[in-house]
């Protein structure tokens, strides 16, 4: 929806906006359990065959999901992990476990040898094999797929990490047997990026399934929202849309039986989130995707039957600008003057969150702490608007996305900013699957968005690799691209600290996005459950030994 912004103050607005939250009351959500046939939590438990009661471990989730599917997916790390393994896992240490693969191993950085687990199978029995890699690939990346895998390091995809039309199979594949397959890179690439960016990040589909499907219409095809065939501790049950997504025991797990009888993935307003931790109808927040509001640390602190805490500053909110909208830096430097983001992490935030200008958070080891932050200073933002001959009647669309209600809050108070110098602002607000699709066609000026957490420096920059497909800022810079190249290839740690800390610093200047804050993110987890809990990385790599009391 649009709508243009009045001008009002914003001491005004944060009293407005906590007031508003403070009577927020909390809606009757619909329970899983009452579509599932099962009953709520407090009512009388089913049993499972066995005549035992279930156990169901319930998470909350805020943003909704679009689909379960394993190939076009910008939600996976939200719906689909309990029911589908990677080939390794990463645990909240940054180590890298074994899951579908027992090892990844290369020489030379380049050519990067796969051995499977032998033991790994799909839910229906059938053996997990290198065929099942290299039909995913060769699928998923063919120019008539959708996609939202991105490995265009591999051998034999174009730029935008594609198959080039005439072209039918990627040749950086070359499967050696059932459980080994290599693949090579462009380039030598860090062993941390590999790993992180392919071997935690590719999900896969059943060969025996749907190896006669159509490329053209394998986006379409019913297995991908209802995966009845997929491989991981779970198996998925139900996923009805704004409500729930319910995955149960995969008995025969090639890890080990998991110890609970469900995972349910509860999707609901904020504000039912908090009721229904104290109300035990959820047992854990989901840190990415269920985020609890700072401003509500006192209330949930004070739940007997949840354990609190919270994790290091996270990924950044950040502004994204529509280069081709805002072509020069002048002007987009003008809008990080114009934007009181100190306001935003003591007010909103109660300095629970830090305030930074680039991507990489500050408890990163490659954050570049030498880079001063752009400073509140609406006279400056003016005068910078002026020199670039800014017309200010011409309309600045803002996309903000709801669902997390600290993010939307600090986005209003950001268009309330920009509108005090004079720009003609729209805010334009939807949910962040719909956001996400617009941004990606170019169909924003301004939008804030969130990134995951990196573990290789080098993931937190491909958005400003010219010629890479998830470049939704449009932005062209050389001397970007071949820093960004560079430290992709380089391997010895100290060197590539140099090379993102002067990457850090053209885009510092260039600034084609810009930090908001970085927030600490609150953790809640119901003193019922014995092995589980919310983390920014690495939640799901033990969930088939989560337990509840």
């Amino acid at each position: 929806m649009k709508h243009s912004y009045r001008l009002i103050t914003i001491g005004a607005l944060i009293a407005l906006l906590f007031m508003l939250a403070a009577c927020t009351s909390a809606k009757p959500a619909a329970n899983p359990d009452s579509s599932a046939g099962d009953p709520a939590p407090g009512q009388k438990a089913s049993s499972s065959s066995s005549g035992q009661k279930e156990k169901v471990i319930y998470l909350g989730a805020v943003n909704p999901a679009t689909t379960v599917g394993q190939i076009k997916n910008p939600d996976a790390d939200i719906s689909i992990l309990p029911f589908n393994d990677t080939l390794l896992d990463v645990n909240d240490k940054f180590e890298f476990l074994p899951k579908l693969a027992n090892s990844i191993e290369t020489k030379d950085n380049q050519t990067y040898v796969i051995k499977l687990n032998p033991a790994a199978k799909w839910n229906d029995g059938q053996p997990f094999t290198t065929a099942d890699i290299e039909f995913t690939l060769n699928t998923a990346l063919h120019p008539l797929v959708d996609t939202h895998f991105n490995f265009n390091f591999i051998q034999g995809l174009n730029t935008a990490g594609k198959l080039d039309e005439d072209v039918a199979s990627i040749s950086g594949l070359n499967v050696i047997d059932a459980q080994t397959i290599e693949i090579k890179t462009k380039t030598p690439i860090a062993p941390t990026l590999f790993k992180e960016t392919f071997a935690t990040k590719a999900y896969f589909i059943p060969k025996h399934i749907l190896k006669d499907v159509p490329k053209d219409q394998i986006n379409t095809h019913p297995y991908f929202q209802n995966p009845q065939v997929t491989i991981g501790p779970f198996k998925f049950s139900k996923f009805v849309k704004g409500s729930y997504i319910e995955a149960v025991r995969n008995e025969n797990y090639y890890l080990g039986k998991p110890k609970v009888d469900k995972i349910i993935i509860k999707q609901l307003p904020a504000e039912n989130l908090i009721a229904q931790l104290q109300t035990g109808e959820i047992h854990m927040n989901l840190v990415k995707g269920g985020i609890i509001p700072i401003t509500d640390f006192e209330k949930v602190k004070s739940l007997t039957n949840i354990a609190l805490t919270s994790s290091e500053p996270t990924e950044p909110a950040e502004l994204y600008f529509n280069t081709k909208r805002f072509a020069e830096p002048k002007v987009r430097q003008a809008f990080a003057h114009a934007l009181n983001r100190k306001l935003i992490v003591d007010q909103l935030f109660k300095g629970h969150a830090d305030l930074l200008d680039g991507p990489v958070p500050i408890g990163h080891p490659n954050y570049n702490s030498s880079i001063k932050p752009y400073g509140y200073d609406p006279e400056k933002a003016k005068q910078l608007l002026k020199e670039a001959n800014w017309d200010f009647k011409q309309p600045i669309r803002f996309l903000i996305p709801v669902g997390n209600k600290n993010r939307e809050q600090a986005g209003e108070i950001l268009a309330q900013n920009l509108t005090e110098i004079g720009l003609n602002v729209q805010v334009e607000k939807y949910d962040l699957p719909s956001l996400v699709l617009k941004v990606r066609k170019f169909d924003y000026d301004l939008a804030i968005f969130n990134r995951g957490f990196r573990i290789d420096p080098s993931a937190y920059f491909s958005l400003y690799k010219s010629d890479d497909s998830g470049n939704w800022l449009q932005f062209k810079n050389a001397r970007a691209d071949e820093l960004i190249d560079r430290g992709q290839i380089e391997l010895d740690p100290a060197k590539r600290k140099e090379i993102y800390d002067q990457l850090q610093v053209v885009l510092h200047d260039e600034l084609p996005s810009l930090s908001i804050y970085s927030e600490k993110r609150l953790l809640a987890v119901s003193k019922n459950v014995l092995l589980g809990k919310p983390l920014r990385l690495g939640m799901w790599y033990n969930v088939h030994e989560w337990d509840l009391k």
